[in-house]
């Protein structure tokens, strides 16, 4: 943080003059204040674009793990139907 100059023998003096300097001293702030919003603006921008992203990457990866799920069912599923299959056609041969 910058550090304040002490006021000028002439702005103790003249009303005038520290009017002047307050004035020139708050459009300062304001301009700082000016800039620091905008710069919040713009990093709050890139935040919620970065939390899209986050969020588009987290459907996609829901996505493709449903996906995955759903073969492993068919797999199991049809490992499952091949071995009953199997059971059926060796009980059946050997009652023939």
């Amino acid at each position: 943080m910058a550090t304040r100059k002490p006021a000028s023998k002439t702005e103790k003096t003249s009303l005038e003059t520290h009017v002047d300097l307050c004035a020139e001293r708050y459009q300062r702030l304001e301009e700082k204040y000016e800039e620091l919003r905008e710069t919040f603006k713009e990093d709050r921008l890139v935040i919620h674009e970065r939390i899209d992203k986050v969020k588009i990457s987290i459907e996609e990866i829901k996505s493709l793990l449903v996906e995955q799920q759903l073969k492993q069912n068919r797999i199991i599923i049809t490992s499952a139907v091949a071995i009953i299959v199997a059971l059926i056609s060796m009980i059946a041969g050997r009652l023939i």
